[in-house]
């Protein structure tokens, strides 16, 4: 059977300046971003039907935004202009289900982000009328997902959950003035993410404070799991300048992260779900989605809140893993591809500005353009997306030429 992922043959950072290769990059994203305009443009007969931001027209609009935000190449597409068009197109698919209460408070898979990101594009426009119907519509979702059990198939996580919602409010506040939405709407939420996941670690008897399930499978990684809950409730007021949160609530989530800190293996990945401690399963993914490249931005958040260096050395620990087995078989994208774990390196380079990492970042550019990685990579269902495909190694081509600014999307840990 083969691996998961190519052999590394690239040499190991050795010391000195490290240049991002400005022409090959912006070449790259040129390549990419006219494949994903001819296959997916809005009105033509291929056009995405999905509007979702992991794999429909929403993500393709915020890999636009993103590219009318830099500096760097925003001169090479008219991309305000293509945001508009594929933003409209994904909200004319939002429009027939918004009244399911798991539609309004889903954000990656559902009509919040959608909703979400066209608020964005619209205050970007100067379009404040579209923008304010835009945040009106997303906060549909505080409601929704307010009761601790609104689906019984789990109701906290990031694609559909209430961690997801969370992003979505903190992504909005990093990018609207005046910032959208009061600090009690959010805590709120962030309450009954608590709650559920006491209530359900409790029935479990579970062997830390808060935990949570997925379509009955108690996920840690980031897709599903706790890693990324837990770094969304970090990211919530109560951590904030006028925070206030209980010794108790402190307590189980910092216990919480331990608990999740503790679970790294030698190598520096983590399990995919909490199942695996029982069976002794030795499953473990390199992706974003499950294993030590969604945790990253969990540990670093937490690094940054609490000071410990433990949850530093465990990222730089995950990070080596990455740089071993992160070239991945899956292709280029973010969820389970060669970007998404690139983009590990840039966030370390970000905070550390430790040049290996940003060397290593370079090294997983040039391995998407290997004739061996383009001939036997696998091709993702949606091969144009943000999560699947290649709107998301655009993103990360993007933050390579500016690193100082790096963000995977929707899991900023530098508010």
């Amino acid at each position: 059977m083969d691996k998961k992922y190519f052999d590394n043959e690239y040499s190991d950072y050795s010391g000195g300046p490290v240049q991002v290769d400005q022409e090959k990059v912006r070449h790259l994203i040129g390549d990419y971003v006219e494949t994903i305009i001819e296959n997916t443009r809005p009105g033509t007969p291929d056009a995405e039907e999905r509007g979702d931001l992991y794999v429909g027209n929403g993500g393709i609009a915020y890999m636009f935004w993103k590219i009318s935000k830099s500096d760097a190449v925003k001169d090479m597409f008219p991309a305000m202009k293509l945001a508009e068009d594929y933003i409209n197109h994904a909200k004319s698919h939002a429009v027939a289900s918004k009244k399911r209460a798991d539609e309004r408070c889903a954000f990656l898979c559902g009509n919040a982000g959608i909703y979400a990101v066209s608020a964005v594009i619209s205050s970007e426009a100067g379009k404040k009328d579209v923008m304010e119907d835009d945040l009106k519509n997303f906060s549909l979702g505080f409601d929704a997902c307010q009761p601790v059990a609104f689906t019984k198939y789990g109701c906290d996580e990031v694609l559909v959950g209430r961690a997801g919602f969370l992003s979505g409010c903190y992504w909005l506040r990093d990018n609207i003035e005046p910032k959208p939405f009061m600090d009690e709407q959010i805590l709120a939420i962030c309450k009954s993410c608590v709650e559920s996941g006491r209530q359900y670690a409790h029935a479990t008897k579970a062997p830390l404070p808060l935990m949570y399930q997925y379509h009955g499978t108690e996920y840690l990684g980031a897709a599903h799991g706790l890693c990324a809950i837990l770094h969304m409730l970090l990211d919530s007021p109560w951590f904030g300048p006028n925070g206030n949160i209980s010794n108790t609530k402190l307590e189980d989530i910092k216990k919480s992260i331990d608990f999740y800190v503790s679970l790294q293996d030698q190598e520096g990945n983590f399990p995919v779900a909490l199942e695996d401690l029982k069976t002794g399963r030795e499953k473990r993914l390199v992706h974003w989605c499950h294993g030590a490249p969604g945790a990253i931005y969990l540990l670093i958040k937490a690094y940054l809140q609490f000071k410990s260096p433990k949850y530093l050395e465990a990222a730089a620990r995950a990070t080596d893993l990455i740089w071993k087995k992160g070239l991945l078989r899956k292709g280029p994208g973010i969820c389970h591809g060669v970007a998404g774990n690139g983009y590990a390196f840039l966030v370390m380079y970000r905070l550390t500005n430790d040049d290996k990492y940003l060397y290593r970042a370079c090294k997983f550019m040039d391995y998407l353009s290997n004739p061996d990685f383009k001939t036997r990579a696998r091709i993702p269902d949606r091969p144009f997306s943000l999560y699947e495909g290649v709107a998301g190694t655009v993103c990360f081509l993007i933050d390579l030429l500016e690193p100082s600014k790096a963000t995977f999307p929707f899991m900023e840990v530098f508010h």
